[in-house]
């Protein structure tokens, strides 16, 4: 059951109606509420900053710019199209609730790593509710509860310190949009604390970029210019099928239960899913891009992005593991890595949710049994590999790619199968397939939510899709109130955490492997 209390605009709710649709890019693919805990270290301007009514307040002024977080997902009855709309007279009200701690601190925390798992156990997080859009959209269930888009839970620990949870549903708001609005949140509280903005006037602060709506539609910049491919009952059904990208997959004839078992691969009895964060260093991330310059391997011209550097160092080091504790058969693997589409459709590059699609790319048994100090040249050979994929996803690509989606989506309704929204998901996702890729979240503001106490001494989330590791940026250099930058992103950070979950074995091969050891550090195990 979601908790109480709503948050009550009072005059700040937005006036007008908009909407966004969500079925015309990839982002309708991640159907789930997101989670992340910020904990703030205790401070002498926690009182003043961050009191109930300051945050409420503030929370109410940040909100009445972004209307979508009061929307609610709505399905079309004649093309099955998904939409986020916010009706002024139907809204979906964020909830925000505060709690006291007398029995547990900061430095628990800090102790335990800020690990998830010992947040939960404490109470600082909140039910994670059914992201699905057929849970969503189901009239009935709406009835019985409710599915805000935005989730927040304050917990003001005994020794001062402050936890601040919060969760949105990923299929409208992803990462950037959520800790853009935290962000945004952040600054609307600081200048109601300082004086600068009246907390019952009208938000005069910019809208980040992140959360305004699309301006600009996929389906609209992808369309079809031939009449007879629209989605008409005359189309040629095996054309539609097989016309699609290799890295998005669909199935007309299985059951959402069906496409489930198909991409999750049964744990072993025994087995069992285990989630853990490593830091990395910069340094010692900067030292292998360098090894990789310096292989020979690349050009003069050629650049390889710290990102592909770190995508072949992980992606090498789990793909070991996996096949060293015989978790996966020895065999050449896909790579893949997550891709921002719209600066390649030549979108802008704010809005909410990002097209994303995964970039892969094929490597050997071989290169993949390496490291980087036992074959360097097989390591800058992946990590060349890796940003030269990139390259495939030109204008063109993405734009035939996303028009053979949005074309099967139609089929799909036009056949009458029961919400199509289930039927879409990423091929490399599998885990039925030696598959291993990274997300790099490096560059999105996770620690720029200073609400005048600091920023937060940590940012923590949970990751439990094995194979699929996501990087967030390590905590800032200084926490301390008023060590904010300009943008308030938070990006002076020395490290970058790793979220990692894989079947037991082989977690414990990756943790006993000397070139990953010697990188990354255990910073919490969350199961």
């Amino acid at each position: 059951m979601i908790p109480e209390p709503t948050i009550e605009m009072g005059d700040l709710l937005p006036a007008s109606a908009t909407k966004r649709r969500i079925t015309g890019d990839t982002q309708f693919m991640f159907q789930f509420y997101k989670p992340c805990i910020h904990f703030y270290a205790p401070s002498e301007h926690t009182a003043t900053y961050m009191s109930k009514d300051m945050l409420y307040q503030s929370l109410v002024v940040a909100l009445h710019g972004c209307p979508l977080l009061f929307g609610r997902i709505k399905v079309n009855d004649q093309d099955k199209s998904v939409w986020i709309e916010y009706d002024p007279g139907d809204c979906n009200l964020p909830t925000l609730e505060f709690q006291q701690l007398d029995a547990t601190t900061y430095e628990y925390f800090k102790q335990e790593g800020f690990s998830y798992s010992a947040a939960r156990s404490k109470g600082l997080d909140m039910p994670i509710p059914d992201g699905t859009i057929s849970a969503a959209s189901d009239s009935l269930k709406q009835k019985r509860r409710k599915l805000p888009m935005l989730m927040v839970k304050v917990s003001y620990l005994a020794d001062g310190g402050v936890a601040i949870f919060n969760m949105s549903n990923h299929v409208a708001f992803d990462g950037n949009a959520v800790f853009s609005f935290l962000t945004h949140w952040a600054e609307c509280n600081r200048r109601i604390g300082s004086g600068e903005l009246q907390a019952d006037a009208m938000c005069k602060l910019a809208i980040p970029r992140e959360l305004q709506t699309y301006a600009t539609s996929l389906v609209d910049t992808t369309a079809d210019t031939d009449d007879d491919s629209k989605g008409d009952s005359s189309m040629d059904h095996n054309s539609i099928w097989e016309e699609g990208p290799a890295e998005i997959s669909v199935s007309a004839t299985k059951t959402p239960e069906e496409i489930k078992a198909l991409i999750n691969r049964r744990v072993p009895d025994g087995e069992r899913i285990r989630s853990c964060v490593f830091s990395l260093p910069l340094a010692k991330l900067s030292a292998l891009c360098q090894q990789v310059r310096d292989s020979g391997m690349v050009g003069p011209d050629e650049r390889v992005s710290t990102n592909s550097v770190l995508t072949a160092f992980v992606c090498q080091c789990i793909a070991r593991a996996s096949t060293e504790s015989q978790t996966y058969a020895a065999g050449d693997w896909t790579v893949f890595q997550t891709m921002d589409m719209r600066r390649a459709l030549g979108l802008p590059p704010g809005g909410l949710g990002s097209p994303v699609i995964l970039a892969e790319c094929q490597t050997t048994y071989a290169e993949m049994a390496g490291t980087p100090t036992s074959n360097p040249l097989h390591f800058a050979a992946i990590a060349k590999r890796i940003r030269q994929s990139i390259n495939k996803y030109s204008r063109g690509y993405l734009q035939q790619g996303m028009r053979w989606m949005n074309r099967a989506y139609a089929q799909l309704a036009l056949d009458g199968v029961d919400a199509p929204w289930q039927r879409f998901w990423f091929t490399a996702l599998s885990t039925n397939r030696r598959a291993v890729g990274l997300s790099c979240m490096n560059r999105i503001p996770v620690y720029g939510a200073d609400f005048g106490a600091g920023r937060p001494a940590m940012a923590r989330s949970i990751n439990p899709r094995p194979n699929y590791v996501i990087s967030f940026p390590g905590p800032p250099a200084s926490s301390a109130a008023g060590n904010s930058n300009d943008n308030n992103s938070g990006c002076d950070y020395s490290e970058l955490h790793l979220y990692v979950s894989l079947e037991s074995r082989a977690m414990e091969a990756l943790m006993a492997d000397k070139s990953w050891s010697a990188l990354c550090a255990l910073i919490c195990s969350e199961s």
